[in-house]
């Protein structure tokens, strides 16, 4: 029997005074704060912790995309009994709203009907400012992916500025950094019991200020503050490797000086359970927008998710421009086979569910119930790069027993489809040719995501990426096992230009590379100095991991000669890219843009 596919406000965590007396409440313990609409989905951060500290007992509203010039909206539900959880919303405000060349986004996409302007530009900072204000004495935890990766002195790439920790700038009480469940839950319990905001220090997995009377971590180590930082670049490279050598849930805290007072940075939360990570995902998620943002139109960013499955959590690559490594963590955590199907079952009772599960996965598809051996996990960035690690576990055999049962549950119904739209791993993939068998016969829907990220292995050696001839070896074995199968199926390659480190010369060799293949990207990317990853401590500080100096592209100019030659056969580039290549005296490669750019114009006619 099929189940509504319309959610009641009941359905739903309380958004409103009136909800809450609906439900006979009359304050809420927790208001979880977000920049986002409200979408109650597994893939949208504050819903997770919503449902999670509703799970544990605690009764949670939400307030969402709320007017920021005035405390109003703050003071409408009411103080809550416990603390704020603030949180920006699902990505970093920055890249929210700011393309790489700092220019301003068109689209939220986690707003209603992709508008703009339904947050403010800081909304972390200003979030804290209005709910001290509606409420002096209540407690405020921050978190989410935005604050989580600016948890200690950063670069913001809008403002072309190291800034001090967020947690110092927005002035809350305590930061929590990380997958936030298990932290949050330890806060929420900890003030039910009576503790002060003082007596939070040293719960794994937050960061809190070092103020008088609040005592440092047991075993830590000082990081280069926030002054020295600034007179120096070179040691933002030396406090990015140091945290990275700790930030393992068995490593040392650490402590960096903001200049408007020190922080005390705890390390990670363990990994969830399988039993735990089981419980989050069976939890009453509606997978629908709230229907107050609704009736002004979908949120964008719903569409490609809805329906699809989170297998696991965090991702042991270890990419130089990735910080999942520092988010997530690298350890995975894996649900059970039974979670998985099941949750696919209850899908298949939805009334507004077509049979097609857009995505099974996670941060990398086939990286499920992978696991490292060894009792406690080194602080080794990659464990697959340079080369993979003896001590991990890499087999595909769980997922595939995995895929096999998802397999059955698609042939049980006709018209049942469920794919893999996450990114796939080919350096492991290429490990198992039967997973890659059974991936181009079930799981590719014509197109498969994957991301050598560049041609030149000077480049990809900056970026922590193994050699191109790997993603060679594996596109071969994509191709004749899509053959083998009947399917007419492509690769979808993603590029990263201007990456620090990748040279003219080295962006050139890639679009050679693309042009003698015919190959056009869509999916390319310019590095964004996001917040925590190696690639913006080399951008920053201008040297390698290594201390060596690199070339790193800087500026408007600088920026668009690479990305033109990556998109090489858009008319809009030729002459810029007619330009920068007569003067490199790359004829032969010019005369063959010009060629592909008259198609293009042709096409277009």
């Amino acid at each position: 029997m099929k189940t509504q596919s319309v959610y009641k406000r009941k359905n739903f965590l309380p958004v409103s005074r009136k909800d809450l007396i609906e439900r006979g409440w009359d304050q809420p313990d927790i208001i979880v704060v977000t920049g986002d609409a409200y979408v109650d989905h597994p893939s949208f951060g504050a819903a997770v912790i919503g449902r999670w500290l509703e799970s544990l007992g605690f009764k949670v509203a939400v307030l969402s995309q709320p007017g920021w010039k005035s405390a109003e909206d703050f003071k409408a539900i009411g103080r809550p009994r416990l603390f704020w959880a603030i949180t920006s919303g699902s990505i970093d405000s920055r890249l929210n709203n700011y393309t790489s060349f700092g220019h301003k986004r068109k689209n939220d996409v986690y707003s209603p009907a992709g508008k703009t302007g339904r947050r403010p530009d800081k909304p972390v900072l200003t979030y804290c400012a209005r709910a001290r204000e509606a409420y002096k004495d209540a407690a405020i935890v921050i978190g989410g992916l935005e604050a989580s990766l600016r948890r200690m002195v950063h670069y913001d790439y809008v403002e072309d500025k190291i800034k001090k920790s967020i947690l110092t700038d927005a002035k809350a009480d305590i930061l929590v950094h990380g997958m936030g469940e298990l932290a949050v839950g330890e806060i929420a319990e900890k003030i039910n019991a009576g503790c002060s905001k003082e007596e939070l220090a040293g719960i794994q997995g937050t960061a809190y200020n070092l103020k008088k009377n609040v005592p440092y971590p047991e075993k830590f180590f000082e990081l280069p503050s926030y002054e020295q930082i600034l007179s120096d670049s070179s040691l933002f490279m030396q406090a990015h490797l140091e945290y990275q050598k700790r930030c393992c849930p068995d490593g040392d805290a650490v402590v960096q000086d903001q200049g408007a007072g020190k922080i005390a940075i705890m390390p990670p939360s363990r990994p969830l359970s399988e039993a735990e990570m089981d419980r989050l995902y069976s939890l009453p998620f509606t997978r629908q927008t709230h229907p107050d943002f609704r009736k002004e139109g979908e949120v964008p960013a719903l569409e490609p998710v809805k329906f699809s499955l989170t297998t696991h959590r965090g991702c042991f690559g270890g990419c130089s421009f990735c910080s999942i490594y520092f988010h997530q963590g690298k350890q995975i955590s894996s649900r059970s086979q039974n979670s998985i199907i099941k949750e696919l079952e209850e899908l298949s009772k939805r009334k507004d569910f077509k049979g097609t599960v857009q995505d099974i996965g996670g941060p990398t598809a086939n990286m499920y119930a992978m696991k490292c051996l060894k009792k406690t996990p080194c602080s080794r960035q990659s464990c697959i790069y340079p080369n993979i690690c003896k001590h991990l576990d890499h087999s595909h055999d769980k997922l595939i027993s995995l895929m096999k049962s998802i397999v059955k549950w698609k042939k049980a119904v006709k018209g049942r489809n469920a794919f893999v739209a996450s990114g796939v791993r080919y350096d492991l993939a290429v490990k198992s040719d039967e997973y890659i068998r059974l991936l181009c016969r079930e799981f590719v829907g014509g197109h498969l995501k994957v991301a050598p990220e560049h041609f030149s292995n000077n480049t990809l050696k900056y970026m922590g990426k193994p050699k191109f001839g790997l993603f060679e070896k594996f596109e071969n074995k994509f191709n004749e096992e899509s053959r083998k199968a009947g399917r007419e199926q492509y690769l979808v390659p993603y590029f990263i230009s201007s990456h620090p480190g990748c040279t003219n010369q080295d962006a050139e060799e890639l679009t050679e590379y693309l042009v003698s293949k015919n190959i056009m990207p869509r999916q390319v990317q310019d590095f964004t100095p996001s917040p925590l990853s190696l690639s913006t401590a080399m951008y920053v500080s201008g040297v390698d991991k290594n201390f060596n100096q690199i070339y790193t592209a800087r500026g408007i100019s600088a920026k668009k000669i690479q990305f033109a030659l990556l998109r090489y056969y858009e008319p809009k580039n030729f002459s810029l890219l007619s330009k920068h290549l007569s003067k490199k005296q790359k004829f032969r490669l010019l005369e063959q843009i010009r060629k592909k750019v008259n198609y293009q114009k042709k096409r277009k006619r």
